[in-house]
């Protein structure tokens, strides 16, 4: 072993003289900060279609599932950064993932028309 494979740890506060070999890495483990926005980017988006389809239904409260569900594609659309952000949702997650965490009896409707529009994407 030489000495570039040792290293040398004081405890001050004990006095103690700790010696470690082998190979040490700082940082950050990248895994875990990508772990974590991908659940955010997921979570966002679903809030975000959650939020759209809650005001539709407010909105339009005598349309069918299908009519609310088109309304909302339609305004996906429309809203370029809306649209990324799901495709970051989805990208995180996916679309199985992304309608559970809606939790709107619309959601799966709304998954199956926006698949078709981020196809065009």
């Amino acid at each position: 072993m030489n000495n570039q494979d040792k290293q040398t740890n004081y405890n001050h506060a004990k006095g103690d003289i700790i010696n470690q070999s082998g190979n040490f890495q700082t940082g950050v483990d990248k895994r875990k900060i990508t772990k974590i926005n991908n659940s955010q980017d997921l979570a966002q988006a679903a809030k975000d279609i959650k939020d759209l389809l809650n005001q539709l239904s407010a909105d339009y409260p005598n349309d069918s599932y299908t009519d609310l569900s088109a309304k909302a594609v339609d305004e996906v659309d429309k809203n370029p950064q809306l649209k990324e952000r799901i495709i970051r949702g989805v990208k995180a997650g996916s679309f199985a993932a992304l309608k559970k965490t809606i939790d709107h009896p619309v959601a799966q409707f709304f998954i199956e028309g926006v698949k078709e529009v981020l196809k065009k994407h």
